[in-house]
């Protein structure tokens, strides 16, 4: 989390119980739009893309605007810095001279504390990324072992129609699991923040 950035749609985030009630929140969202998304698939087959973006689309907006850590249009968004640990995107000139006609250019000076992650913030992100890519590796592998089961014309214990639906499941939970994982992980373990 990052000095300043306290506050998600109007919430104050400095009480751990509050972050984790946004997670849960998020994912609840997050596993609406994956059911609905996949009766949608049911019901229409595989003609129907939308659905699928709406999925993606949702997973993004939730990992770069409302978590954090996704560096995403040129700014940095959420609760965390970004992983990347890059200073952010210039603006285009016209922004940045009506900015300067706008505030001081000592305002303007991007503050270094704002997108450079210290050691602790580094091995809180490591730590993060070391437990999502466990659970983003199981789906992966999970992925993998339902489409060759799927596109295996001797498999005869689960119909192939059923496999490839139960597929389609799997690899869209574990797209939304990418997106997110990380940033909820951190979100869910940081303790109680000062409110100054």
């Amino acid at each position: 989390m990052t000095s300043g950035r306290y506050r998600t749609l109007g919430i104050p985030m400095q009480k751990r119980s509050a972050r984790r009630k946004l997670v849960m929140a998020a994912y609840a969202v997050l596993l609406l739009l994956c059911g609905s998304t996949f009766v949608m698939h049911l019901l229409y087959g595989n003609n129907e893309l939308l659905p699928f973006s709406v999925v993606i689309n949702g997973s993004i907006v939730v990992g770069i605007f409302l978590f954090g850590g996704l560096r995403g249009f040129g700014g940095r968004w959420g609760l965390i810095k970004p992983f990347a640990n890059r200073p952010p995107c210039p603006e285009p000139p016209m922004v940045t001279l009506v900015r300067l006609q706008l505030s001081p250019e000592s305002l303007l000076q991007a503050n270094e504390s704002d997108w450079r992650n210290d050691e602790r913030e580094i091995a809180r992100r490591d730590r993060a990324h070391d437990q999502a890519f466990q659970a983003v590796g199981i789906g992966v592998m999970l992925t993998l072992l339902l489409a060759f089961c799927a596109f295996d014309p001797r498999q005869q214990l689960i119909s192939e129609k059923v496999l490839r639906n139960v597929l389609v499941l799997v690899a869209l939970m574990t797209s939304v699991l990418v997106l997110t994982l990380p940033s909820a992980i951190i979100l869910w373990n940081e303790p109680d923040m000062d409110a100054g």
